[in-house]
């Protein structure tokens, strides 16, 4: 795994993320790259000693809109989980989406039903902690 991708810069999202996993003292590396037939996969977060990577993105956009850009990325990330489950077949995928102008539980049922490859969903960082808790287990 590469980690000449740690060097860009975290987003405000990421930032706060990092936070939390220092917070919960867990191991972690920043936009780890996993090489996958002839691509390379490129993650917020990998969680080594849990095997777990985290995804996250967010949108202020209006209600509506918002909705739309989420469901692309997730989308997009639902690859990127399916792909890193079939190269490395025990390892967790966790995503943090955040439209704060969108209901919860439109997100839920929207995003839900199009990470079928991730083992947590979460929608606020306090949900995320709860979620690589649950879905980590104890280190």
């Amino acid at each position: 795994m590469s980690r000449a991708h740690a060097l860009i810069p975290l987003t405000e999202q990421e930032g706060q993320v990092r936070d939390l996993l220092l917070e919960l003292g867990l191991t972690h590396l920043t936009h780890a790259v996993f090489p996958n037939e002839g691509r390379l996969i490129v993650v917020d977060f990998f969680l080594s000693d849990r095997r777990m990577v985290l995804e996250c993105w967010k949108t202020i956009g209006r209600r509506g809109v918002a909705l739309g850009w989420m469901e692309r990325n997730a989308a997009f990330i639902d690859v990127k989980f399916k792909r890193l489950k079939g190269a490395y077949p025990n390892i967790r995928c966790v995503a943090l989406a955040e439209a704060p102008r969108e209901e919860t539980a439109t997100l839920a049922r929207v995003l839900g039903e199009l990470l079928v490859h991730a083992d947590g969903l979460a929608f606020s960082i306090d949900d995320l902690r709860s979620a690589i808790l649950r879905v980590g287990g104890a280190s």
